[in-house]
């Protein structure tokens, strides 16, 4: 195993073990003591699933572009992330395989950078951002741009996992521990408001 290779190895190993000790410490989280009106159950799937369509969230029905760029760079960091744990073990891709790759984190990486873009530019969006917001982006725009790279060219692969190892040492520091801190949110408040009677709305339910 090259260095550049046991440096993911590791980097992973240490974020697991990060963002594992981060959800311990929240600890169990007692349900409310008023009587259920609804299903927990229902709740949580009604936040895994509408809940992040558009039409559920004002501020996504009010700028598509935007939430359709959020997609597809969500979709390519993912994409990203499961070439990048898979290279120490499988360093070479088919030359079509990493044709595809490759234009999955390209077309992620342009999103992120207009993303980026819009945050720095639009007086809104800059006012409620912090550093981390545009440090976090660019490191993964950078594991993306290298990620995209190695797998059009094998030579890239060190530089794709130096970035990549880094990205995910960074990961339980800042913003991007969201990867592990939405989904339990998303669990607690849905079923929150599933054992309320609140979401999904009775009267969606009574149509289902």
């Amino acid at each position: 195993m090259t260095a550049s290779a046991a440096f993911v190895v590791a980097a992973a190993a240490v974020a697991a073990v990060s963002l594992a000790v981060q959800r311990l410490r929240l600890g169990r989280i007692a349900p409310p003591l008023a009587p259920a009106k609804g299903r927990a159950a229902a709740g949580v799937a009604y936040a895994f699933t509408v809940a992040f369509a558009p039409w559920a969230k004002e501020s996504a029905r009010r700028h598509l572009p935007t939430y359709a760029a959020g997609i597809v760079y969500h979709a390519a960091i993912l994409a990203m992330l499961v070439r990048l744990l898979s290279s120490p073990f499988a360093p070479a891709l088919p030359r079509a395989g990493g044709a595809v790759v490759a234009g999955c984190l390209a077309a992620g990486l342009g999103c992120g950078l207009a993303l980026l873009a819009k945050r720095a530019i639009d007086a809104n969006l800059r006012g409620l951002s912090v550093p981390d917001d545009f440090l976090a982006n660019a490191l993964v725009d950078l594991a993306l741009a290298t990620g995209a790279a190695a797998a059009l060219a094998p030579a890239w692969l060190p530089a794709s996992q130096l970035a990549g190892g880094v990205l995910l040492l960074y990961a339980p520091l800042g913003k991007l521990r969201h990867m592990i801190f939405l989904l339990t949110s998303r669990r607690l408040t849905g079923a929150y408001f599933g054992r309320r009677g609140v979401r999904p709305h009775p009267a969606e339910a009574l149509r289902g």
